[in-house]
């Protein structure tokens, strides 16, 4: 699939609302992304996840999303943010998922709706879920993700 190919399908997909080539990678960008239209379009689109990056967007805000994905000769990166620091999990559909959102969760708080198991995977004991949200974190976040 050539590049132009795989923007034109990316871009067709529900709740995708833009599409950039930067730098070599592809990054589709999704207010509502549909995860379930997502994972379909995977195994057409010769993509398959690679990792999951959750940036907090000041305390007590929502989380942005960053699906990375990988294929034989490029990066696809899909982003989307919360609402109510809530996303649908793409576990159900992609088992890969699992791990890097129950992560996410620990640490941002970031509520995945439809993971079989939210458990705590790596918050030490005696930390709450979204430990990274606190304070003392958001004085070393970028200034363009302080919040105001």
């Amino acid at each position: 699939m050539t590049e132009a190919d795989l923007v034109t399908a990316l871009a067709a997909l529900p709740g995708i609302d833009r599409v950039v080539v930067v730098a070599g990678v592809v990054r589709a960008e999704a207010d509502r992304l549909d995860v379930d239209a997502l994972a379909d379009a995977l195994p057409a689109l010769g993509l398959r996840l690679g990792a999951i990056t959750g940036i907090p967007l000041g305390v007590g805000g929502e989380t942005a999303i960053v699906y990375h994905f990988v294929a034989r000769d490029r990066l696809v990166d899909v982003a989307t943010t919360t609402r109510d620091n809530a996303l649908a999990s793409l576990t159900p559909r992609l088992a890969p998922a699992s791990w890097a959102e129950r992560e996410i969760h620990d640490l941002f708080a970031v509520d995945f709706v439809g993971h079989p198991d939210l458990a705590p995977l790596m918050r030490p004991h005696g930390f709450e879920t979204g430990m990274m949200r606190a304070p003392m974190c958001a004085a070393r976040r970028p200034a363009a993700l302080r919040p105001e």
